[in-house]
């Protein structure tokens, strides 16, 4: 079934916020930052967990410890996101 006006302009605006997204994660690098708590309560844990074993997305420690705190861009968190949701789109 062809995709609506409406999942069309959905698409698009979620695009965009992914670029404002990726503009951040390079002028501010900082910014970009999410804890892993952070990353599970906005995007869940199965989802976040699933990408990072599909080697959609790489986590990073703060530290240089075995039990430092990791970290994950959310620009790339962001992608992957929408990437499920335009495969939701077509299936």
């Amino acid at each position: 079934m062809p995709l609506g006006l409406f999942e069309i302009k959905q698409m698009m605006m979620q695009m965009s916020e992914l670029g404002v997204a990726n503009y951040v994660k390079h002028l501010q690098p900082a910014k970009d930052k999410l804890s892993q708590r952070q990353a599970y309560k906005r995007f869940g844990e199965s989802d976040v967990r699933r990408w990072c074993k599909d080697g959609l997305i790489s986590r990073q420690r703060t530290g240089k410890k075995e039990n430092s705190k990791f970290q994950y861009s959310y620009a790339e968190l962001l992608a992957c996101q929408k990437a499920d949701k335009l495969l939701s789109y077509s299936n």
